[in-house]
């Protein structure tokens, strides 16, 4: 008995040896081909009409990926075809044009077996396959910014000033048909008046006064400043809009009225946005929502008033990215305003030069999320 059944102890050891084996060699391809979407992908993104460049990056990272004992993939294994992505019906459509997603196939033969030749197989075949996409989706973005007068602790204001432009920077360099607006907070009807203070702002009013916490005191309650409308001139934004004699701390003389400000600039996007760019392109709405303090307008049920304006910001298909600056932020009200539109919250801490390296941090990040090259299969 001890000699029949070790036949079998030895046969399922051999089995789990090779099979272990393959599942090696089939995690080590799999790895190899994502580096090889992306950084085909990332090629894309810069290039889009350099469809041979980006399969060119693609084989060559693919070949600095080890995979098993034949340890390379050979050039004549590998596969890649250049289109676009529709993340609605996850389907990959071939194009040798204008191409926002790379679809990599490689086979990795004559892989050797330990102990299988035992039972005639010596070696085995492992395919795989990745698709990364570039996305080429064109945005609408509004910048939502506290002006209040807490700003002014810590170096904020200054950080401001400094890392805003370079968010501009980061979103232009993307090359697509991109969009950006300004947004302030915050004001109270009646109490701040952007032309006799010598502001180019105007009050934005266009919000129905269903959305704001009493309907019948709208006309004196607190509102957001657009600074700028959405425009694709972001020089004029960087050196007109986003500069340290516009973002000054208390420019409204008011509060932290959160939830407005989430209300407006998402009124305003979803009012203002275009349906599709000048290539037929389907255009996505996104906000930035900084704050470095609690929100305290209106003075009943702050918190839950910001919320409910996020979950309409959501109904309206606007997703929100928040920041909180500094020390003080509610990181969990702005959390919360994130997560409620699918969004992502980043916090910017510390003072001074500190804080300021935070804050680009943070909108480097917003960047990255929204135009990043990412594996979709």
């Amino acid at each position: 008995m001890f000699a029949v059944l070790m036949v079998v102890i030895v046969g399922m050891a051999a089995f789990a040896v090779d099979i272990g084996r393959m599942q090696l060699v089939r995690s080590q391809l799999q790895s190899a081909v994502d580096a090889g979407a992306i950084a085909g992908g990332l090629h894309l993104k810069n290039n889009p009409e350099d469809i041979q460049g980006a399969k060119n990056v693609a084989e060559n990272f693919i070949a600095k990926n080890k995979v098993g004992f034949v340890v390379d993939v050979p050039p004549e294994m590998i596969a890649l075809e250049t289109g676009n992505w529709d993340p609605n019906s996850k389907t990959f459509t071939v194009s040798n044009t204008s191409a926002s997603a790379i679809r990599v196939h490689a086979v990795q033969n004559n892989e050797p077996f330990f102990f299988a030749g035992i039972f005639g197989q010596s070696s085995f075949s492992i395919p795989r396959e990745s698709i990364a996409s570039a996305p080429g989706i064109p945005l609408d973005i509004v910048m939502v910014l506290d002006l209040s007068g807490s700003m002014d602790s810590d170096g904020r204001i200054e950080a401001l000033q400094q890392a805003s432009p370079e968010f501009v920077e980061m979103i232009e360099q993307s090359l697509k048909e991109d969009r950006i607006g300004v947004v302030g907070y915050g004001a109270r009807k009646g109490s701040y008046d952007p032309k006799k203070e010598g502001h180019s702002g105007v009050m934005y009013t266009a919000s129905p006064s269903t959305l704001f916490p009493d309907p019948n005191d709208t006309s004196s309650d607190w509102v957001a400043i657009l600074e700028s409308p959405m425009t694709n001139d972001f020089l004029a934004l960087k050196n007109n809009v986003l500069t340290s004699s516009t973002l000054t701390s208390d420019k409204y003389g008011g509060g932290t009225p959160i939830g407005a400000a989430v209300r407006d600039g998402a009124h305003y996007l979803y009012a203002n946005h275009r349906k599709h760019d000048s290539n037929g392109n389907k255009v996505k709405m996104l906000m930035v929502v900084m704050s470095d303090g609690y929100a305290n307008k209106p003075e009943d049920n702050p918190d839950q008033y910001a919320i409910a304006m996020a979950n309409y910001a959501s109904g309206l298909g606007i997703e929100i990215h928040t920041i909180s600056l500094g020390d003080s932020a509610d990181v969990s009200l702005m959390t919360a305003i994130a997560n409620a539109t699918g969004g992502k919250q980043f916090s910017a801490t510390g003072s001074g030069s500190e804080l300021t390296n935070t804050l680009k941090q943070a909108y480097r990040k917003i960047a990255g999320t929204i135009n990043r090259t990412i594996l979709v299969q």
